[in-house]
């Protein structure tokens, strides 16, 4: 008999504008759903609309998704605690795994019923970048105090942690220390499709940014290097505004870039479409100040694209494999020498590169040993 996995996530399918989280969850769910019961608790509503999905029935078990994968979609609007619990309780899971570290109603609350030994499921939590310094800047006066609680109740050692790197399980043994960490690396999209060039030509460069638009994300640092670009260059901007103020100061910046660069703002856009959307353009760019993963960088890696990225991601040493660069913040310069660089590459130049892009996801992906490290996750 097969064992249950509940996975709780403030967001899944068919929503994705809450970006990487919902798409790491999904993976899993499709990843084990051979091995396991999958149970998936979530809301009806993705980030930031007050609508529920379109063709989703809410407040009740369904497969609609995948025959294998069983989800509850919670009124966004009336979701209690009381009704978590219910679920959880109807459900029985052997394992349950939560995703991040600040969700009050999909985190906290299943980690007190945990401390209260009120479940006695293994509880598998995924911080998921949260612990990182450029996360916990955000809201600091929030986290920290809370994560001083879970520490002083001793809840780190009622729980495993999922790191997903190295890097990680440092952070998390940081703050927890002789806590149980397992290491799996996030699960990507494993869809790959075949090299597709585009054409390229000396002095022109088209470059996207897909990513939510916040301060963490780096939009704006990434709009003034363009300022200092010689090139012609076009910048495609996808997805939500999701801090209006901080998204406002982009759009002003924007209006203000010499003639010889463009800003195309799109909006968001679903997960199924990006690798088209960056198969039509030479260069991802995401400055991000802090990724746990980046799926939208793997993206373009499976795409065929060379990104442009800060090193503040697991995407490291890219200029020796061909697959773009990881630069440091404190250097502007560097990330404006890159894209005129880029710009100048001729088509044969472009075409190593988003070749040795291509390879590099194919690589990864083919791993073999990222099943086997979930197994061991919920073993």
């Amino acid at each position: 008999m097969k064992k249950k996995i509940l996975i709780l996530v403030d967001w899944f399918a068919p929503g994705y504008k809450a970006g990487g989280p919902i798409q790491s969850c999904i993976n899993i769910a499709f990843l084990l759903k051979k091995n396991f019961e999958i149970y998936v608790l979530t809301t009806d509503t993705d980030l930031g609309e007050d609508k529920p999905y379109p063709g989703i029935v809410s407040n009740q078990w369904i497969n609609n998704l995948d025959p294998d994968i069983n989800v509850y979609y919670a009124g966004a609007k009336t979701l209690s605690v009381q009704q978590i619990r219910i679920e959880m309780e109807r459900i029985a899971p052997d394992f349950v795994y939560l995703n991040h570290l600040f969700s009050p109603k999909f985190v906290l609350y299943p980690l007190w019923l945990k401390y209260r030994r009120m479940i006695s499921a293994k509880v598998v939590l995924c911080p998921r970048g949260a612990l990182y310094q450029s996360a916990l800047a955000i809201k600091s006066y929030k986290k920290k105090p809370f994560i001083k609680t879970f520490r002083l109740l001793g809840i780190h050692r009622l729980i495993r942690f999922h790191a997903t790197n190295e890097r990680e399980k440092n952070v998390i043994l940081k703050f927890f220390p002789n806590s149980e960490v397992y290491i799996a690396d996030n699960l990507p999209n494993a869809k790959q499709p075949a090299f597709e060039s585009c054409v390229k030509i000396p002095g022109l460069l088209r470059c996207i940014y897909v990513s939510r638009i916040l301060p963490i994300k780096n939009l704006l640092y990434l709009i003034e290097v363009l300022r200092k670009l010689k090139a012609e260059v076009a910048l495609t901007v996808i997805g939500p505004l999701e801090d209006k103020e901080y998204s406002k100061r982009c759009e002003e910046a924007a209006k203000t870039l010499p003639s010889n660069i463009s800003v195309h703002w799109l909006g968001p856009k679903p997960n199924h479409e990006l690798i088209r959307f960056i198969q039509q353009h030479h260069l991802f760019v995401l400055p991000t100040e802090g990724e746990n993963f980046g799926h939208s960088i793997f993206e373009s890696f499976l795409a065929g694209r060379p990104v442009l990225i800060s090193d503040q991601t697991p995407w490291l040493s890219l200029e020796e494999k061909k697959a773009g660069w990881d630069l440091s913040l404190a250097n502007p310069n560097g990330f404006a020498n890159a894209l005129e660089k880029m710009a100048s590459f001729n088509q044969q130049e472009f075409d190593t590169w988003a070749k040795a892009s291509w390879d590099y996801a194919n690589a990864f992906i083919q791993k073999p040993d990222l099943y086997s490290k979930y197994l061991q996750l919920f073993s």
